[in-house]
């Protein structure tokens, strides 16, 4: 984590003495952020971190993942570069990839590595020697999935279902 960080010293202090650093998108990971609320009907700010892990369990999302139980996002870490190909379609939804693309330098809160539970941000997922990035490829099959579902369950007042995004296959937009 500390390859991603300004300056070594500032993000063990600011982990020391807040649980949190700002570290910088694009070097090691970028960063797809995700409402609780696409991930399942019923979360929110008030879901317990083990409901949330037994969710990205059955959605079958592996990798690093932490969140911000305050706004409510999940943020789940992809390899560099992955804002590069991003589907930008998925943001009306709320979900936008912060990588280290130009003009767009983005710079993320990310907890330390033994914050687990609230308060503040928390992991969902650790980072271990095995996995390093969540594959972004499953994680917008899913998300797609899930906005699919979403929209099949909502009704339009003309009776027809809403239409969920328009969304190319990662690579292709």
């Amino acid at each position: 984590m500390y390859q991603a960080a300004p300056s070594r010293e500032v993000a063990a202090k600011d982990w020391t003495d807040h649980g949190v650093t700002l570290l910088k998108a694009g070097v090691v990971w970028d960063a797809v952020r995700v409402p609780y609320a696409i991930l399942g009907q019923g979360l929110d700010r008030e879901t317990a971190p083990d409901t949330l892990r037994w969710r990205m369990n059955e959605l079958g999302l592996t990798g690093p993942a932490f969140c911000d139980p305050y706004r409510p996002y999940v943020y789940f870490l992809v390899p560099p570069e992955t804002d590069q190909q991003w589907p930008r379609t998925l943001a009306p939804a709320g979900i936008e990839c912060l990588g280290g693309t130009q003009p767009y330098i983005h710079h993320v809160g990310v907890p330390r590595l033994n914050r687990t539970a609230p308060p503040g941000l928390y992991w969902l997922l650790l980072p271990d020697n095995t996995i390093w990035h969540a594959d972004p490829q499953r994680l917008e099959q899913v998300l797609c999935a899930q906005l699919a579902e979403a929209a099949k369950q909502e009704t339009a007042p003309d009776g027809q279902l809403a239409g969920s995004p328009n969304v190319p296959p990662l690579g292709t937009a």
